[in-house]
């Protein structure tokens, strides 16, 4: 697998710059100088060893986001049974929807079929509201310290299983000359960010992803004063610092200090895969209305990013730079950020240029590429045999481990290249695509200054944890 240099090579600033417009120019991530030139980026590469993004949950906030105490929760609770029903009623849904795709049905037939889906979702959502009330008993109404003689009369072990929220807030309590012990972190988390009734795949993904790939994984960390020793395992300090680059986002007052560059627009379109094709360079889903198959065009912002964009951002930054990038992982209403560190393509130069190929391409190029990232699946923590991947904590460091979670997708496209040999456009051919890409752009702690709110409280965060 080759590795990266760190000088850029051959032509920059070509022509190829200004044959994207929008939210698909690569320079929005890349800036103005960037290879152009598809012979100069790597055919496969990968981020080098200290700068692969540590693996991590993205703290659901049906959970209580980082106010969940996932070092004290090992027991079975009662609503696993529930997680599964509910998990297999989604499994046949979703095998439903596909068979009205993929099997010739008429009319009737399909309604039957959307009769029986409808049926599975007044179940699902049942079930769901159960869960979501009994998310609220094991997350939300527990008891919490709320001054220093509740942390004083704790045990070690107690202290130990504090969420990473009530940690950091005891932590702040360490370092100041006062006697008074402000719950503000775990405040800010349980009552404005989080509540048991939020969508599951709702979190902190995107502040998960720029904190792995700008800070080293944490190492456990004691920290000693006022009687009292509060150890942080690997996995509160990943949240602490996934929370901190979520809530720059939030602030108006920080946003600008954090902020951060995209490629490409979020699709909010559902369509499975089964019902989506292409036909003459155009891409269509079919849908179902009052019983009809209905063939749509594909909204633009579920087409892009343009596929040339993309392997101009992944080969320059990853094969180039040494530099890893957010993804966007899937293609519908749910966003799945997730920090991309390698590559591994395969070329096939076509013999004809397609006739909706970018206006002056020459050459065009068939990829097939597989994208690897870090994930945020895990363990089912109060499921011994770990048969469902539900929540990923841990208290030791996971990189290079076999707790380490990653996965990839396969992807495949069209480049398109002028006669200089710059990449200037292309087109996907796989269903799987990322929806966008995104870099932040500032590194480290911004400061506490009025009107940062949480921001500012959890500047002292730095001291805990190192840039890479």
């Amino acid at each position: 697998m080759k590795l990266h240099s760190l000088v850029l090579i051959g032509s920059l600033l070509s022509s190829a710059v200004f044959s994207y417009t929008g939210n698909n120019k690569p320079s929005w991530v890349l800036g103005e100088k960037y290879e152009s030139k598809f012979s100069n980026l790597p055919k496969s590469a990968k981020l080098s060893e200290d700068n692969i993004p540590w693996a991590n949950s993205f703290w659901p906030h049906i959970y209580g986001g980082i106010a969940f105490r996932w070092n004290d929760f090992y027991q079975t609770p009662s609503f696993a049974p529930l997680h599964v029903q509910i998990s297999n009623i989604k499994d046949e849904m979703e095998k439903l929807r596909k068979s009205i795709f993929t099997e010739n049905m008429n009319r009737t037939e399909a309604l039957q079929v959307i009769a029986q889906i409808e049926e599975l979702e007044t179940e699902r959502v049942e079930l769901l509201n159960k869960k979501k009330n009994l998310h609220a008993k094991y997350f939300f109404n527990i008891s919490r310290p709320q001054s220093p003689a509740d942390i004083m009369s704790m045990s070690q072990a107690e202290l130990d299983k504090l969420s990473p929220a009530e940690k950091y807030d005891v932590y702040k309590y360490l370092l100041s000359e006062d006697d008074y012990l402000s719950m503000e972190l775990t405040h800010n988390v349980l009552h404005i960010q989080t509540n048991p009734f939020r969508e599951y795949w709702e979190g902190i993904c995107n502040g998960w992803t720029s904190a792995s790939l700008e800070f080293e994984e944490p190492e456990p960390m004691t920290v000693t004063a006022k009687g009292i020793t509060l150890n942080f395992g690997s996995s509160d300090l990943k949240a602490l610092l996934s929370y901190y680059h979520d809530a720059i986002t939030t602030n108006p007052k920080t946003q600008r200090l954090g902020w951060a560059s995209f490629v490409g627009d979020r699709c909010e379109t559902v369509f499975p895969e089964e019902a989506w094709f292409i036909k003459d360079g155009v891409e269509y889903y079919k849908e179902v209305i009052n019983g009809e198959i209905v063939t749509k065009k594909v909204p633009e912002n579920c087409v892009d990013m343009n596929a040339g964009a993309f392997h101009l951002v992944i080969g320059n930054l990853i094969g180039l730079r040494n530099e890893g990038f957010t993804a966007e992982a899937v293609r519908d209403k749910e966003v799945w950020n997730q920090p991309v560190y390698e590559y591994d393509a395969k070329y096939k130069m076509s013999k004809k240029v397609r006739a909706n190929a970018t206006p002056g391409t020459q050459t065009q190029i068939k990829v097939n590429m597989i994208m690897r990232y870090a994930n945020d699946g895990g363990r089912m923590f109060w499921v011994q045999d770990g048969s469902d991947d539900e929540f990923y904590a841990w208290w030791e460091p996971t990189s290079g481990t076999s707790n380490y979670r990653h996965a990839e997708k396969n992807l495949e496209y069209y480049i398109d290249l002028d006669k200089e040999g710059n990449i200037i456009g292309g087109m996907w051919l796989s269903y799987d695509r990322p929806d966008f890409v995104w870099v932040k752009q500032n590194k480290g702690f911004i400061g506490d200054q009025p009107g940062f709110g949480v921001v500012g409280y959890m500047n002292e965060l730095g001291n805990l944890v190192q840039l890479r």
